[in-house]
């Protein structure tokens, strides 16, 4: 009876934390992409995502076309909200979108 107890306050819990989560997850991803600047230099940009503390995948070069790379950024474990995609060409950041991800209804 005890065990029983404890899942369900285990499962009150989660489902009290897990909203929060879900909005300061999903806020610091929009933030994020919305003070990227197109110009910046990809140091920049990776040195402001270090401070952010953002799940940031790359920058990735793409392939062999001048120079060209994107990285993303996309919000914390169990979340499939959306994500930012950043991509530059050389040094600079060329555009910063941010991709909303329909759940279906």
């Amino acid at each position: 009876m005890k065990l029983l107890a404890n899942c369900v306050q285990y499962l009150v819990i989660a489902i009290f934390i897990y909203p929060i989560y879900y909005i300061l997850e999903t806020d610091k991803v929009t933030n994020f992409c919305e003070q990227i600047e197109m110009g910046m230099s990809k140091e920049q940009f990776v040195r402001m995502s270090e401070q952010a503390k953002v799940n940031m995948n790359g920058p990735e070069d793409e392939g062999f076309v001048g120079g060209k790379w994107q990285a993303s950024i996309a919000p914390g474990k169990f979340i499939t909200a959306g994500k930012c995609v950043i991509k530059g060409s050389g040094n600079k950041v060329a555009s910063a979108k941010l991709f909303e991800v329909e759940t279906p209804g």
